[in-house]
Parts: structure tokens; C-alpha cells; sequence
């Protein structure tokens, strides 16, 4: 289909029909007048894809049809950057036979992502599977036919009378479901789809740098407002985005966005990160602790251990890049407040604090002590104190005897944190219980993760065992700790040790990819310049949430670093 698609783009650009090449679609589906079924998708830069039908006999005539129908209604002035085309594969009754769906009651099985929606057996008002969720047609097993309508004009429908005042006025309609098989064309090539994504069979460097790039040149510098507030949750169906706001991922994201800058450096990237800086600093307040002058990030009357710890790692790494030394005083009390919460145990004993009245919390998390512990490493490596080193060291030993003492394989959290830090503190407390309770957990990450390809669905391999549909950043934080484990493997000269979390990286990451929105993945989408490069929750959760991409994209450096090395 590869010629076809190129073929089909060329006329698009062209404004012309293709040529009668000889195309073949054994597998797609016939209609009772022997007609195949195809779906034209034409995109720009800026504005959801239009998308027209043709009927015919073969795809190529199908094909013309829906050619003939865009350049007839398409008066855009918006130059088409790409093209898809989706053969109808499968067509099934979702009505009860002889009786029709009330399309307002009644409730829709339907398959995320992989099934498209018509309202008459004509197919006259049908969208696509990538539309019915990018307009969020169905929603809690209901259609939402403002929704659906809201999808009419891309289609030209609007120029339909018959068809608006039918869908507009019918409660009740004959609906239908249907599959597709999905071919995408755009100056870069070839890509066919599945689910609306392309799929990765083999990493190299140079696709994990363009992965990285696309990340850059669009989510991380559209993401960042002026008053330096990166956008926290948004839903790319209608633009909306959630009212609350979490100052740890802002923080996270922040490194993300500078280790990024590490590989590619780019001014505007910077500018961008420094105003998220400014903002994160705003939250930092003075706190006493034990008769001592400290600082915390504050966030609703709370401070954290976590939120102190990850504004260290981002700041770290900005004087690192830049070798600007201005935030070290703040660093060095961020880091006080975490060292002096530390009981006789070692461990960090506040990991929630009630910043008005000083109150400590019940709340623990289980993996702030990691982030703590490779804050305080950093943190050493700048101003050479030692004493970060011993209290980074007081929380390691603290976890490995005693909070993990009687873990399992199979009980151990996945902590990519702790991972970072335990590498990283090896490096200069050279201690072996770090080097064994790092492996103990990448050998727990690496042996949980999907590879049988008869047992799982192809989009799942990569991903790890759970009770839950997999998702993108569980996966991601994994790879982080399997890669901060491959270099502490190689370091160790394990190098049996170091292929197997390799692999186990690999393949994460080829499951990650798939939901990162690439420019077939945002066709439908509003504002495409924001989710260029961003990843989505899930293969089936759509949201665009900031630490998504922190984790995705740090993992991919990551990774990009072991190939390159």
C-alpha cells in the first residue's frame, strides 16, 4: 500500500485523481451493491483533518470518489502537510435486529480506539475510529450527539440538509459500527496505523533523537505559559484542561525539559525552562526545623519531602548546564530541611508537613526517599558537602535493611527513583549492598515485563504485568531505573546483567512510543502543536498530563545514551 498512499498524497497536493493503479483489498469488507468503502483524511497544521467517503467498486475508484468530494467542498486556504486512508474492513449492527437504537437512552458497546460509528446503513453519517475519540463521541457507553455533530462540518455534512436535519431530529437511528485498516502519508513517508499509531519493531538512535526532538520543537515550549505554569492536565478532545495543579510535576517536568536542552540545545527551550523555574521558586518558602533556617516548596499549606527533593534535582541540573551557581543557597536549605527531618533510623521521618502549623502527617510515599537520596547526590557533586553524602547514605541503608529486608521479587516496588539515586550514590560511597539492592529491584522490573506474543496483544508487549490496562508512564519509570541499573551493571562489569535490562528497556520503550502524538496521531485534534510530541496516558486514556512526558522523554534519553555509548 505503499505506492498507493504516496499516489493518493500526490494528488491531494496536486489537486488531481490518481492514476488507475492496480490495488487490491481482499480484506475489505463489500457493501450489498459490491462497493468497498474508503475513508480520505486530509490534514494541515492547524486545524482538525477533513475527511470525505467514497464508494466504488475497486479502492482506487473509491478512492477518486472521495478526491472528487474534498476538492469540491474543501475551501480552505490551509496547505494539506498529510494524508490517511482507511479501508472499511468490517461493518457490525449495533441496533437490535429490526429495531432501531435510541441514540439519546440507549447504551453502545464499543472498542476504544478501533471501532468507528455510522448513523445509517448508507454510511452517509459515519466518523472515523480516531474522530469518534478525538470529539468524544461516546461517552460512559452513551453517544453524545452534540458531540458527534460537532464532527459534521470537516465531513461537509453542513452542506447536507438531509443529513443534518436527519441526525438532528431522529431519536431513533439505525447504528452501526465498523473497523478499518489505516494507511498514513506525509513528507516523511510512509507509516501504515494501527489504533490510529504507528508500531516500532526497531529502535535506533537516530528514530529515539527524532522522538526527543518532536517533544521540544512542540509540547515542552507550547506547554509553558509566560508566568512560567506548565499545563498540568489537558484533554486534547476539546482543549479543555483541569483547574488543579501539582508543584512536584512541575518540578519533574522541569528536569525533563533540561535534560532535553542537555541534548539538543535550543535557546527557546531555556527561555522556557527558566520561567518554570521562576514559578517553582515561588512556591519555596522559609521554614524552621530543629532551630534551623530552612526552605520548602510549599503547595496547599503542605511541604513535601518529594517536592524539596525533585526542585533540587532540577536545579541541580540547570546549574550543571549552565554553570550559573544563583540557586545554591536555596538548594543548600531545600536539602537542609530534607537532611534534618531524618530520625535516628536514617530514614527521612517527614514526608508531608503542614507548613501553617507545622503539623507532620501520616503520609508516606514510597518513593520520595529515592528522589531524596539522588537530590543529596547531585546536591554533593555541585558544593562537594559531604554531609548530603552521609545523609543520602543514612536513607539507602535505612530502605535496603530494613523498609525492603523482607521483600520478594514479587513484592518489591518498581521504584525508578531509588535506582537513580542507589547508581549514583555507588559512585561515591562505594558500598555493595547498593549495587545488590538495585539489581534485586531491576531484576523484579526486567522478569514482570510482557514479552510472549501468543499470550498478549501486540500493543501490550513492552508493558508489565498488572491488574490494570497498561499505560504509558508506569512503563516509562521503569525504563528510567532498568537504565540507571544497566549503567551501574556495566560500571560492576555485569555484563550479563546489563543485556537483560537492555532488553527489557527496548522493548518498554517500543510500547511507549506508541502513544506518543506524532503528527498521524493529533489529524483530529484541536491544537496541534501542544500535543505534538506529548504522550497520552494510555492506549485508551487520551489526557495529556505534564509528568507523562517528563517520565517518556527521560527514559528515552536515557536510552539514547546507551545506544550512543
Amino acid at each position: 500500500m505503499e505506492n498507493f498512499t504516496k499516489s493518493v498524497y500526490e494528488a491531494v497536493l496536486k489537486n488531481k485523481n490518481i492514476e488507475e493503479i492496480n490495488e487490491v483489498a481482499p480484506y475489505a469488507y463489500t457493501t450489498s451493491e459490491k462497493n468497498v468503502l474508503v475513508y480520505l483524511s486530509v490534514a494541515n497544521n492547524f486545524t482538525r483533518a477533513v475527511v470525505t467517503l467514497g464508494s466504488s467498486k475497486t479502492v482506487p475508484k473509491a478512492v477518486n470518489r472521495a478526491l472528487a468530494s474534498y476538492r469540491k467542498h474543501n475551501h480552505s486556504n490551509l496547505p494539506p502537510v498529510s494524508v490517511k486512508i482507511d479501508i472499511v474492513t468490517n461493518v457490525f449492527a449495533k441496533s437490535a435486529e429490526g429495531k432501531r437504537m435510541n441514540v439519546k437512552k440507549d447504551e453502545i458497546e464499543h472498542e476504544t480506539g478501533k471501532e468507528g460509528i455510522a448513523f445509517s446503513k448508507d454510511f452517509r453519517i459515519s466518523f472515523l475510529p480516531e474522530e469518534v475519540e478525538a470529539y468524544d463521541m461516546i461517552k460512559n457507553k452513551l453517544i453524545k450527539k452534540e458531540n458527534v455533530f460537532a464532527a459534521f462540518e470537516k465531513h461537509f455534512l453542513l452542506f447536507d440538509q438531509q443529513s443534518v436535519k436527519s441526525f438532528l431530529t431522529n431519536e431513533f437511528m439505525d447504528v452501526y459500527s465498523f473497523h478499518t485498516e489505516a494507511h498514513y502519508y506525509d513528507d516523511n513517508g510512509y507509516t501504515p496505523l494501527i489504533r490510529g499509531h504507528r508500531m516500532y519493531d526497531k529502535l535506533t538512535r537516530n528514530l529515539l533523537l527524532d522522538s526527543i526532538q518532536l517533544a521540544k520543537d512542540n509540547y515542552f515550549k507550547q506547554a509553558v505559559n509566560n508566568k512560567g505554569k506548565i499545563v498540568y492536565a489537558y484533554q486534547p478532545q476539546d482543549g479543555s484542561q483541569t483547574t488543579g495543579y501539582n508543584i512536584l510535576r512541575h518540578a519533574g517536568t522541569v528536569y525533563s525539559m533540561l535534560e532535553v536542552y542537555e541534548q539538543m540545545p535550543d535557546e527557546n527551550l531555556l527561555k522556557a525552562s527558566k520561567r518554570a523555574i521562576k514559578f517553582l521558586l515561588s512556591k519555596i518558602k522559609n521554614i524552621t526545623i530543629n532551630n534551623k533556617e530552612a526552605l520548602a516548596v510549599v503547595e496547599k499549606d503542605a511541604c513535601k519531602l518529594g517536592g524539596n527533593a525533585l526542585a533540587v534535582i532540577a536545579l541541580c541540573k540547570y546549574t550543571e548546564l549552565s554553570g550559573d551557581k544563583q540557586y545554591l543557597p536555596i538548594m543548600q536549605k531545600l536539602a537542609l530541611w530534607m537532611v534534618e527531618s531524618q530520625d535516628k533510623t536514617g530514614k527521612f521521618a517527614v514526608h508531608k508537613q503542614i507548613f501553617s502549623t507545622g503539623k507532620v502527617t501520616d503520609f508516606v510515599s514510597h518513593y520520595y526517599p529515592g528522589e531524596a537520596i539522588l537530590s543529596l547526590v547531585r546536591l554533593s557533586k555541585v558544593d562537594g558537602d559531604s554531609r548530603w553524602l552521609d545523609a543520602a547514605e543514612n536513607e539507602a541503608k535505612y530502605l535496603i535493611n530494613r523498609r525492603d529486608k523482607n521483600e520478594t521479587k514479587e513484592t518489591v516496588a518498581h521504584d525508578h527513583w531509588l535506582l537513580y539515586g542507589l547508581n549514583e550514590l555507588y559512585r561515591e560511597r562505594a558500598n555493595e549492598i547498593y549495587v545488590t539492592h538495585s539489581f534485586f529491584i531491576a531484576d523484579a522490573i526486567a522478569e514482570s515485563q510482557r514479552t510472549d506474543r501468543k499470550e498478549h496483544d501486540k500493543e501490550w508487549i513492552g508493558s508489565y504485568k498488572s491488574k490494570l490496562i497498561p499505560a504509558s508512564t508506569p512503563v516509562a519509570c521503569r525504563s528510567e531505573g532498568l537504565g540507571a541499573a544497566y549503567q551501574l551493571a556495566v560500571y560492576k562489569d555485569r555484563n550479563d546483567l546489563a543485556e537483560k535490562y537492555k532488553s527489557a528497556v527496548d522493548l518498554g520503550i517500543r510500547f511507549q512510543l506508541q502513544m506518543q502524538l506524532r503528527p498521524e496521531s493529533v489529524m483530529y485534534y484541536v491544537n496541534k502543536k501542544l500535543c505534538l510530541g506529548a504522550f497520552q496516558g494510555g492506549l485508551h486514556k487520551y489526557e495529556l498530563r505534564n509528568d507523562y512526558t517528563q517520565h517518556n522523554i527521560s527514559s528515552i534519553i536515557a536510552y539514547s545514551n546507551i545506544l550512543q555509548s
